[in-house]
């Protein structure tokens, strides 16, 4: 259960299947390692999504070191085969328009977004992950709502 949600978590800051299936492999690894000084985590989660968070940030910073930074777009759209074309290329499209968006958030209010609304952890766990206040994590929250909303509003306004 918790593999696939920091497997997941990594991928959407790391955009490689390999290297985030590495770090999440890392993360439960030093957690083994770990084991018996561990027992005194009161929140499992919040400590697996610390550790994977500083795991990424070293990738990141070797990855600059090393001037081999590439960021790839990937467009992956669910396909449901009882849908009519028209509704499919709109959802489609709906649905790059949101994750450009989401990519397009500033780096913290992405990740307070990402958190919350796809990991569906509380706020207070954001900030404790984050070293934020609970305030902070509801206003770049608010921030990255506002923006999607206005960015579905603009695409929608034309598609019609």
């Amino acid at each position: 259960m918790f593999f696939v949600t920091l497997l997941r978590f990594c991928f959407s800051l790391v955009k490689s299947k390999e290297v985030a299936e590495e770090i999440a492999n890392d993360v439960f690894m030093h957690c083994w390692q770990k084991r018996d000084t561990l027992r005194e985590v009161k929140n499992p989660s919040v400590y697996l999504f610390v550790v994977a968070k500083n795991r990424i940030i070293d990738y990141k910073r070797r990855m600059a070191t090393q001037r081999q930074v590439a960021i790839s777009e990937e467009d992956k759209v669910t396909i449901a085969f009882d849908s009519d074309p028209e509704q499919l290329m709109i959802s489609a499209e709906m649905k790059r328009k949101l994750e450009s968006t989401i990519q397009q958030l500033p780096p913290r209010c992405r990740m307070v977004y990402i958190m919350v609304k796809q990991y569906g952890l509380k706020y207070k766990e954001v900030a404790t992950l984050l070293n934020l206040s609970v305030k902070t994590v509801e206003n770049q929250l608010a921030i990255a709502i506002k923006r999607l909303t206005l960015s579905i509003s603009f695409t929608l306004e034309n598609q019609h």
